[in-house]
């Protein structure tokens, strides 16, 4: 059986009892003719970490930018089924994607600060945004929330470029908190980084989720089965007539697909077998 080790955070809740955010159903994505990911069922529970895994090519960070819209900035790329947000078509003629990309906010793999100072950094969300408050308290409560304040509190005019890949991904974290979402999407946020950024990156998360409710995507399956309380396994087949297509093959409690998956395909690849 897995031999990945499960110590993720407390028990999540019952299906019955998700209360979800996100509620997916038969989400296809296209770009253009070619159908990338296909039949997607899934639900993304309040104030939990939702982790993506699978192998590279399967659909993972293309359903990902669907929660916020992200795909919408690609040519040719659109979404087929739906996916509701608090029960509301994400899609729906009314919404208004800016808005959603404020209330679901996205770090990326590659820590990507803005080349203005580590108070900028911060500021300039709430600041486009209308956010009320005063400024100061909001750069310092993210600041505070993404576990960086204490490391930045002297320095706020420095280059955000200046500090480690670590204090950048967390600062990026910041910069998605000040905006006051209610999401956190991340797409691999520790690939670029080293063991002990990692490790605060992942004891962050679970702080945050407290607070937020978090997706993300990892090739890393000792960090899904360490943070998540739930786990998606994608994989990628090739249908009929040879056309690769990324499919979701089981979606359960964390602690289930890491000691009994119910899919063979699951067991295979963390495993090690395939993938």
């Amino acid at each position: 059986m897995p031999n990945v080790t499960v110590r993720g955070p407390e028990a999540p809740r019952t299906i019955e009892s998700l209360d979800p955010v996100f509620t997916v159903k038969n989400l296809s994505v296209f770009y253009g003719d070619y159908e990338a990911v296909r039949g997607v069922d899934m639900l993304i529970g309040n104030r939990e970490i939702t982790a993506m895994i699978g192998p590279s090519g399967c659909g993972k960070s293309t359903v990902l930018r669907c929660f916020n819209r992200m795909n919408d900035l690609i040519p040719g790329a659109r979404p087929a089924g739906t996916i509701q947000y608090h029960g509301e078509d994400l899609y729906g003629d009314h919404v208004d994607p800016i808005e959603v990309r404020r209330r679901i906010g996205m770090v990326f793999q590659k820590p990507n600060p803005f080349p203005k100072s580590i108070y900028d950094n911060i500021a300039y969300g709430p600041k486009v945004n209308g956010v009320k408050g005063k400024m100061d308290d909001i750069v310092e409560e993210a600041l505070t929330k993404a576990a960086l304040w204490d490391e930045v509190k002297g320095k706020l005019k420095q280059n955000a470029l200046s500090l480690s890949g670590g204090q950048q991904q967390r600062l990026c974290i910041a910069r998605a908190i000040a905006v006051k979402p209610e999401v956190i999407l991340m797409d691999e946020p520790c690939s670029a980084l080293d063991p002990i950024a990692t490790t605060k990156i992942e004891d962050l998360m679970q702080e945050l989720a407290h607070d937020y409710t978090i997706v993300i995507v990892t090739h890393n399956m000792q960090q899904a089965a360490r943070v998540s309380h739930r786990t998606a396994f994608f994989t990628a087949e090739v249908d009929d007539a040879g056309v690769r297509h990324g499919r979701l093959v089981e979606f359960d409690e964390t602690s289930r697909i890491f000691t009994n998956p119910s899919d063979k395909r699951t067991e295979d690849y963390i495993t090690g077998r395939f993938g």
